[in-house]
């Protein structure tokens, strides 16, 4: 008998950010990095949903109320990314900071960046 267990949660669906600015961030995502905008359900609030694939992976919600920068507890976001020199340079035309590491034992650089509300962003690029 194997004491192996598997869990009913099957993958990270979304994250959901609230935002004073939709449009600071539709330009970070869709126009600087690349996402895709996509379908949203006719909600009654604003709001926008950035997909990969056929994946709405960030939900945001417009909100009146003042968002602190990095107001959670959660370090960062990460990604799996391709084509490193592609993304660096989207970075760097878009004057957006950022910072380059290369993890030890593995073939895999990183990059590092922060979006409008502060959050860090982390794209994995494995060889």
């Amino acid at each position: 008998m194997s004491n192996e267990t598997t869990s009913d949660v099957l993958s990270l669906d979304h994250v959901n950010i609230l935002t004073n600015d939709l449009s600071a961030c539709r330009h970070f995502y869709v126009d600087v990095l690349n996402f895709k905008e996509g379908f949203r359900p006719p909600f009654d609030f604003p709001g926008l949903w950035i997909y990969l694939s056929d994946s709405p992976v960030l939900h945001f919600i417009q909100t009146d109320k003042l968002q602190a920068k990095n107001s959670g507890t959660i370090d960062h976001v990460a990604f799996r990314a391709k084509n490193f020199d592609t993304v660096a340079k989207r970075l760097k035309d878009n004057d957006i900071d950022f910072e380059h590491k290369s993890v030890p034992d593995m073939d895999l650089q990183q990059i590092f960046c922060y979006d409008p509300h502060g959050i860090k962003i982390e794209f994995n690029f494995h060889a």
